[in-house]
C-alpha cells in the first residue's frame, strides 16, 4: 500500500527521492530533466502532451463504453441471463448496483484528486474499467459477472472526476466551448448509441464479445493515456479526511438500487422494496446534511445551495430520470408488445444519436452565452413531447411515431442533463468543477435509475397481459409525463422567483482566474427580499 501512495503522491521538496530509481522518474516515466528532457525522453515519451484532440478523445474514451453499456444491456439482457442461469432479480440488482459504482466512483474521486496525481489515478481508474470488462466478458456464473460489472462502474466513476475536469480546466477559455460538444456527445451521445449498440450484440448473439471489445477499448484508451496525460502535482495532498462521506455515501447510493431491484420481485407495499429504499435515501439526506456543515467538505453543498445550482442540479436529475423512463418504455413497447427483435428495435432508435448531436453543437454556442437556461427549457419541452407522442404509440408501434419519439428525445437529453451540470457549476469556482461534477452525477444516478425502474414497474402493474400491453404502457407514460411537466412548472417558478433576467456567463474570467462565471442568487431570493421590506 505504501508502494502506491509514493507512487501516486507528489514528490518530495528537493532532491529526487524514492520514485527516482537507477536515472529514472517513475512517476514521469521519462529520464530526468536535463539527459533528454521531461516530455520526450525515457521509457514512453509523452508526444501528446498539451494537444487538445488527444486529451479530449483520452478522457471521452474513458466515460463513454460504460455509459453506452448502461441502454445497451436491455437488449440483449434475456441472451445474457439464459447464458448463466440468472434470474430477473439478479439481473436488475447487477445493473443496478453498476450504476451504484459509479456513483459512489464519482463520490470518492472526488477526494482522491485532490491528493494524487491526476495522471496516475488514470491509468489505475481507467486498467480497473478494463479489468471489470475482462472478468464481465469470461465469466462462467453470475457472481464474477456482476463483480465484473460493478467495478467496471466505479472506475468509471473515479474516471469522471479524473478525465473531465482537467480537460475543462487546464485549456484556455475559448476552447470551452469546443469542449462542451464532445462532453455532450461523450455523455449523451453514448446514451443514445446504447440501443443500437445492443441491438447489433443481441441479433449476433456476442455479449462475451461485446463486452472483451470494451476491454480492449480500456487498455488501448490506457495507452494512449501514457502517451497524453501531464504530470502535475495534486491541488491538495494534505486534504483532511472526510470519513462521514464514504460511511454515508456507500449505502446511499447501494440502498436504493437493491429496492430498485426488488421491484422485480414485489410490490411497492413490500418492506424488501420500501425498507431499503427509506433507508438508502435517510443516508442521503444525512450526507447533504453533513457536507453542508463541514468546513472543507468533499461535496460542495454548502456553496451549491443557490438558485442556479439548485436548478442546475435538479434540471440533470429530473431531465435524466424521464429521459431514461421514455426510452426503456418505448423500447419494451416494441420488443414486448409490437414483437419487434431488438436489431429492428435498436435501428428505430438510431436517431437519437442524430438528435443529441444538434443540441450538444447547440450547447457549444450557446454556453458562453445568457441562453443557456433557454436550451434547457426547450429541452424540457422536447422531452414532454416525447412523453405525449409516447401516448400515441398503439400495439403495432408504428414506425414514424417511434422515430419521431426517438429524435425527441435525444434533442431534449442532449439539451437539459448536460447544461444542467454546467448551470450547476457555473457559479462556483472552476477548480473544484470536478467535485460538483461528483455531487450531481451521485444526484443524478440515483434519481435516473430509482425513478425509471419504479415508472417500469408500474407499467407490469397496470398490464392486464403480462409481461407489458398497451393500457400498461400508457399508463406509466402519463406518470412519466406528469413528473415532466410538473418539474419543469417547478423549475421556471424557481427561476422566476429567485433569479433577475438571464445573466451572462463570464466563461474567461471562470477558466483562466477561477472566479464564478455567474452570479448566482438565494433560492427565492425575491420572495426574501418582499419578506424582508
Amino acid at each position: 500500500m505504501q508502494i502506491w501512495h509514493v507512487w501516486l503522491a507528489a514528490p518530495p521538496r528537493g532532491g529526487i527521492g524514492i520514485r527516482q530509481i537507477r536515472g529514472f522518474d517513475m512517476d514521469n516515466l521519462t529520464r530526468p530533466p536535463g539527459r533528454e528532457g521531461a516530455q520526450q525522453g525515457g521509457f514512453v515519451p509523452r508526444i501528446g502532451e498539451g494537444h487538445y484532440p488527444s486529451s479530449v478523445a483520452v478522457a471521452i474514451i474513458a466515460l463513454s463504453p460504460f455509459i453506452v453499456v448502461s441502454t445497451a444491456a436491455l437488449m440483449f439482457g434475456t441472451q445474457v441471463r439464459h447464458d448463466l442461469q440468472m434470474g430477473r432479480f439478479a439481473s436488475q440488482l447487477i445493473a443496478g448496483l453498476a450504476i451504484a459504482g459509479y456513483a459512489f466512483g464519482a463520490l470518492t474521486g472526488g477526494d482522491l484528486v485532490q491528493r494524487f496525481r491526476q495522471r496516475n489515478l488514470f491509468f489505475i481508474c481507467e486498467g480497473m474499467f478494463a479489468l471489470g470488462c475482462l472478468l464481465t466478458a469470461l465469466a462462467p456464473g453470475v457472481v464474477l459477472y456482476g463483480f465484473g460489472r460493478i467495478f467496471a462502474g466505479f472506475g468509471t466513476g473515479l474516471l469522471l472526476v479524473a478525465a473531465i475536469p482537467p480537460v475543462i480546466q487546464n485549456f484556455p477559455a475559448q476552447k470551452l466551448h469546443v469542449t462542451v460538444v464532445f462532453i455532450n456527445i461523450g455523455f449523451f451521445g453514448a446514451v443514445c448509441l446504447g440501443p443500437l449498440v445492443g441491438g447489433i450484440v443481441a441479433a449476433a448473439h456476442g455479449w462475451r464479445w461485446f463486452y472483451g471489445a470494451l476491454a480492449l477499448i480500456g487498455c488501448a484508451n490506457l495507452f494512449a493515456s501514457v502517451l497524453v496525460l501531464p504530470v502535475a502535482d495534486p491541488p491538495n495532498p494534505g486534504l483532511k479526511l472526510d470519513p462521514w462521506a464514504g460511511v454515508l455515501g456507500l449505502p446511499a447510493v447501494v440502498l436504493p438500487f437493491w429496492a430498485a431491484a426488488e421491484l422485480a420481485d414485489h410490490g411497492f407495499a413490500s418492506p424488501w422494496f420500501w425498507a431499503p429504499l427509506a433507508a438508502g435515501l435517510a443516508c442521503f439526506v444525512g450526507l447533504l446534511l453533513f457536507e453542508y456543515h463541514q468546513r472543507d467538505p468533499l461535496s460542495p453543498v454548502k456553496r451549491m445551495f443557490t438558485a442556479m445550482s439548485v436548478i442546475g442540479t435538479l434540471v440533470a436529475m429530473i431531465a435524466g430520470s424521464v429521459f431514461v423512463a421514455f426510452l426503456e418504455l418505448a423500447e419494451r413497447m416494441q420488443l414486448q408488445i409490437a414483437g419487434r427483435s431488438p436489431l429492428v428495435t435498436g435501428l428505430l432508435f438510431a436517431p437519437l444519436v442524430v438528435s443529441v448531436c444538434v443540441t450538444a453543437f447547440l450547447l457549444g454556442r450557446l454556453i458562453g452565452t445568457r441562453y443557456l437556461p433557454i436550451l434547457i427549457l426547450a429541452g424540457m419541452a422536447c422531452l414532454a413531447a416525447a412523453g405525449a407522442l409516447l401516448l400515441d404509440l398503439g400495439p403495432g408501434g408504428s414506425i414514424g411515431i417511434t422515430i419521431a419519439i426517438a429524435v425527441l428525445l435525444g434533442l431534449g437529453a442532449g439539451a437539459t442533463v448536460s447544461p444542467g451540470l454546467y448551470l450547476a457549476g457555473l457559479p462556483l469556482q472552476s477548480k473544484i468543477i470536478g467535485r460538483v461534477f461528483a455531487l450531481v452525477e451521485l444526484v443524478r444516478s440515483l434519481a435516473d435509475y430509482i425513478i425509471a425502474p419504479v415508472i417500469l414497474k408500474l407499467a407490469r402493474t397496470g398490464s392486464a397481459k403480462p409481461p407489458l400491453d398497451i393500457g400498461g404502457a400508457h399508463l406509466a407514460g402519463e406518470a412519466a409525463l406528469a413528473i415532466t411537466l410538473g418539474f419543469t412548472g417547478f423549475g421556471i417558478f424557481l427561476w422566476l422567483s429567485s433569479v433577475s433576467g438571464l445573466p451572462k456567463p463570464d466563461i474567461i474570467g471562470w477558466i483562466e482566474d477561477n472566479k464564478p462565471a455567474l452570479e448566482s442568487p438565494l433560492l427565492l431570493a425575491k420572495f426574501r427580499r418582499t419578506a424582508k421590506g
